[in-house]
């Protein structure tokens, strides 16, 4: 019945005349080499349009392997995915050999090219080092070490870039599933924007575009072949139609979901996706081994450091010595970054902004009284880091070498100190100089609970009490998820029932934490709040990030702005070398909490892990030696008054600032302005394309052609003057563009006799088949008349009197309909 009904469909819209049924063709064969067969390499019946689409897909996953910035020279895989894009092309449409035989010889063909790239940015062109550096990977492989050469890593994501290129092409044009095609590139694209900057989710954004409308053109192109078979018409610009609004509709899923809530966990899926069982993080655990990248932020063995802190299982710390260190005092804790916000799940920093600070500048203290402790560190293997941290203790003062400070945007708090550069690479050295809290025991028991500080009104102008909290610090550093456990709060108020200052509290919270086991080995249950977790519902096992967690949300609960910090604890002292030697397995997070007037102090509630020592009363005062800041820097005549740092809107700064959201360097913000406005600009040309394509389109074709030329000689100031005959203005175009003349005045000619010669007549195109001649010609003059287009751009300096002009009539025609449907006066009806 389904097939009668198609043949009464096929009869219905086909032709009046009975068309003879055509033969089944036979197979054809294969084609010898010859220069139409060259040619048929490139033709593509789905359009061209389709392989931009896939190109986009495909570049955009690209790009963001290379600002993620795994290893040095990335840039080699641009030309690695254009090799991989062009190989598929060609792969797909030939037909000397096999598929069978073809996907082996991309495989070689892709670790050939990767060969060659790799050898060419980190050998100096040498064939012969890369190829012992692959041997020597290779026997770390078979014999269980681990890897972190990085001329490796590059090795083999060119290889994958060149075969994802490949696969690309293949799985569009060849097997018919783009859908699986941009799964793949979508997973890759995914990957690597979790670890970039936010700025950087144009990608994303420029990537879900082109997949939607490559979809919609492959799924309508098939539908249209379909039809054809079927006998069934339709217009010949139905896929521009279906594109323009598949634009629409795909911007507006873009927008849509980019507004709309996320974070859905299913627990069951997630259970199974968290086990160590699972393969991927098998794969991933093997490949960590065997790959650890020094310049990426692959989660390294040495400890690992990004923008966020996910609460989650064993970290796989190893041995490896990370730093040596030569310290003034002893050992140090070095600090990477600072978190301020908890979600429940994790912790992330509020936005930030950047100040450049110079080689030599000092940051002001943002607590007193402070010394300052010394450190030339060290890189022996360096840590995985999502942007160039500089690890010193808490807080660096100066260093030896330009740098950036990231500061919160909420409460003007340092978070982290960047390398001004590239990240730490093996072999690097820097020195710093940190302070370090001189406040003793007594000090601090002295300072009230926020609860219980002098309030300020908010015009108040004269100088802050020391034990003055600032509101902006409050807020954020005593943020809490919303439904967190209510049994978290009653522990926390019976644990320090007992003590009666903010630092005795805090230390009750620490020292309860140390009686639990350190231990690596957890498995958190999916939908579990961490906190309320280890506290009430685990065997109170765990490692650092939990008891760092724990004791900060208990302190946020009795109301002490607190935030956790992840660095390095101090290692051990190498009394051969007179060094604090710090392995990855002192990768570490600790507590800190802000005391008014004394700044952030720190606290140690990891078990293990040693706790951190107070002075002693007046143990560094400025009288035994020049190291010591105090409330009145001034008066130590040993240590210069180290210059403010210019904050936003202070009127009072020296330097230069750089207010970059999340802490981005300028030429972060100019890159997402480029790449922004080059989307932008893409965007208005498919635009452009599509109204360009419907122009006319009601008209018959010379009149379509000769309006299109029309139009683009007005644009360069070759307008159709009043009583200008067609002839007479196509003779006036063939002056001006001689090199043009025979197709535009064949053209013009064709244009007159369709629409003035009698129907029917010789000298109507139509009945001479001269009709056929106007697309050939029509595409030759196009493109030469957009060019002299773009050479004189007449219609730029009308444009904006043009849209004052469009906008008056719109107005004008408004105020008239609006004035037809007024009611008439009194005095006009007794007129009527």
């Amino acid at each position: 019945m389904g097939q009668a009904t198609a043949d009464r469909f096929s009869r219905l819209f086909s032709e009046s005349e009975p068309r003879p049924k055509r033969a089944r063709s036979p197979v054809p064969e294969k084609p010898g080499l010859s220069w139409s067969s060259f040619k048929d390499l490139f033709r593509l019946e789905e359009g061209y349009f389709s392989l931009v689409l896939v190109t986009v897909v495909v570049y955009s996953t690209i790009w963001s392997v290379q600002v993620a910035a795994w290893v040095a020279h990335l840039e080699v895989l641009t030309l690695t995915t254009a090799l991989g894009l062009l190989f598929g092309l060609i792969a797909v449409r030939q037909r000397w050999l096999s598929s069978w035989l073809v996907q082996p010889l991309a495989l070689v063909l892709g670790l050939l090219i990767a060969y060659w790239q790799t050898a060419t940015a980190d050998f100096n062109g040498s064939f012969a080092l890369l190829w012992a550096a692959l041997r020597a990977w290779l026997a770390v492989a078979l014999a269980g070490g681990t890897s972190s050469d990085d001329s490796i890593f590059l090795f083999l994501i060119t290889a994958l870039s060149f075969w994802l290129a490949y696969a690309s092409v293949w799985l569009v044009y060849r097997a018919r599933v783009p859908l699986v095609m941009i799964l793949l590139d979508g997973a890759v694209l995914l990957i690597n924007l979790s670890n970039v900057p936010v700025g950087y989710l144009i990608f994303l954004f420029v990537f879900l575009c082109a997949a939607l409308l490559l979809l919609l053109r492959f799924s309508l192109f098939e539908s249209m072949r379909r039809w054809k078979r079927l006998g069934l018409r339709c217009a010949d610009d139905l896929g521009w139609d279906f594109m323009q609004a598949g634009l629409l509709v795909s911007l507006a899923v873009v927008i849509l979901s980019w507004v709309l809530p996320g974070s859905y966990v299913n627990a069951d899926a997630a259970q199974i996706w968290d086990l160590d069982s699972n393969p991927w993080v098998q794969v991933e655990n093997a490949w960590n081994r065997l790959i650890a990248v020094n310049g990426g932020v692959i989660p390294a063995n040495r400890g690992n450091f990004t923008n966020s802190l996910v609460l989650g299982g064993n970290p796989h710390l190893n041995s490896d010595i990370v730093f040596r260190v030569t310290s003034s005092e002893g050992g140090q804790y070095l600090a990477s970054l600072a978190y301020d916000t908890y979600d429940g799940r994790g912790w992330s920093t509020s936005p930030t902004y950047s100040i450049a600070l110079p080689k030599g500048q000092q940051i002001p203290p943002e607590g007193t009284p402070v010394h300052v402790v010394t450190l030339q560190i060290t890189v022996v293997n360096p840590p995985g880091e999502q942007q160039p941290y500089l690890f010193a203790p808490w807080q660096a003062g100066q260093l030896d070498q330009p740098s950036v400070v990231l500061v919160s945007r909420n409460t003007t708090s340092i978070v982290a100190v960047l390398r001004k550069g590239a990240k730490l690479a093996a072999g690097d050295r820097y020195t710093v100089q940190s302070y370090v809290s001189s406040a003793d025991v007594k000090t601090l028991e002295s300072v009230p609970f926020p609860s219980e500080a002098p309030k300020l009104p908010a015009n108040y102008e004269g100088p802050l009490p020391t034990n003055y909290y600032d509101p902006s610090i409050l807020q954020t550093y005593l943020q809490l998820p919303p439904h967190l456990d209510p049994n978290i709060r009653t522990l926390a108020e019976r644990l320090t029932a007992s003590a009666h200052t903010m630092y005795d509290k805090a230390v009750a919270l620490e020292n309860y934490f140390r009686s639990y086991t350190y231990s690596v080995d957890v498995q958190l249950p999916p939908g579990d709040e961490p906190v309320s977790w280890l506290l009430f519902r685990s065997d109170h096992r765990a490692f650092c990030n939990y008891f760092a967690t724990a004791m900060a949300v208990m302190a946020r609960e009795l109301g002490m702005p607190a935030r956790v910090v992840t660095g390095y604890a101090p290692g051990e002292y190498d009394t051969t070398t007179h060094q604090w030697v710090i392995r990855g397995t002192q990768a570490h997070a600790w507590t800190q909490i802000y005391f008014a007037g004394y700044g952030w102090i720190n606290f140690e509630p990891s078990p293990g892990f040693p706790s951190f020592t107070r002075p002693l009363p007046n143990q560094y005062s400025s009288s035994d030696n020049g190291s010591t800041i105090t409330s009145n820097p001034g008066t130590s005549p040993n240590v210069p008054t180290p210059r403010r740092l210019p904050f936003p809107n202070d009127e009072t700064a020296t330097g230069g600032t750089s207010s970059q959201e999340r802490g981005l360097s300028w030429q972060q913000s100019l890159s997402y302005f480029a790449l922004s406005l080059l989307f932008a600009l893409a965007c208005l040309l498919m635009l452009f394309a599509i109204w360009w394509r419907r122009l006319f389109r009601h008209l018959r074709l010379t009149a379509q052609i000769y309006g299109r030329i029309c139009l683009l000689a007005g644009w360069a100031g070759l307008g159709l003057r009043r009583a200008e005959t067609p002839h007479e203005y196509i003779h006036r175009l063939s002056h001006v563009a001689p090199e043009q003349a025979p197709l535009l005045e064949r053209l013009g000619d064709l244009y007159v006799r369709d629409l003035w010669a009698p129907p029917g007549s010789p000298e109507h195109p139509a009945s001479s088949g001269e009709m056929r001649e106007a697309p050939a010609l029509w595409r030759q003059v196009e493109p030469r008349l957009f060019l002299y287009l773009l050479r004189h751009p007449y219609v730029l300096g009308k444009l904006p009197l043009q849209l004052i002009r469009w906008l008056w009539e719109h107005l004008r025609s408004l105020w008239g309909r609006r004035r037809s449907f007024e009611l008439p006066t009194p005095s006009a009806l007794e007129d009527l």
